[in-house]
């Protein structure tokens, strides 16, 4: 292949990687843009260029993937359950509940199932202390 043979792929697959996900096309694309370059300024024959990209592709991935990816993708650090993200934070009842009987809270703009073990009342504030399905374990804050 020519030069220009391997521009067009290595501009092919960086298109490609804008296309989709996964972040793995960019490497081969710029692995296939090296060998361009390379086989513009020495002629390489046939084979040499295709071994070429297969060593540059993995030589890229493996020193360059984890580094461009926190970079582009930065960092996700999420808890491990979302009930941890839950817990600690307050809530306003919105329907009354009673030990045995559960009630609703408002959170973050969203009407949830909550249980309490006292009695509590429309429109007290109460701190969330777990979390069991999709019902919110309250307790009333003082």
């Amino acid at each position: 292949m020519t030069a220009l043979y391997w521009l067009i792929l290595g501009l092919v697959l960086l298109f490609v990687e804008v296309a989709t996900p996964g972040f793995v096309s960019m490497f081969f694309g710029m692995a296939a843009l090296t060998v361009a370059l390379i086989t513009w300024v020495i002629p390489l024959g046939q084979i040499f260029p295709w071994l070429l990209f297969a060593i540059l592709s993995v030589a890229y991935i493996i020193l360059f993937r984890k580094l461009l990816k926190h970079a582009f993708m930065g960092d996700k650090s999420t808890p491990d359950r979302l009930e941890d993200s839950f817990v600690g934070k307050y809530a306003t009842v919105t329907k009354a509940m009673t030990a045995g009987k559960p009630g609703k809270v408002e959170f973050s703009g969203c009407d949830w199932e909550a249980e309490c073990d006292t009695e509590v009342a429309v429109n007290d504030r109460v701190k969330i202390i777990g979390k069991n399905n999709l019902t919110l374990i309250v307790a009333k804050d003082i």
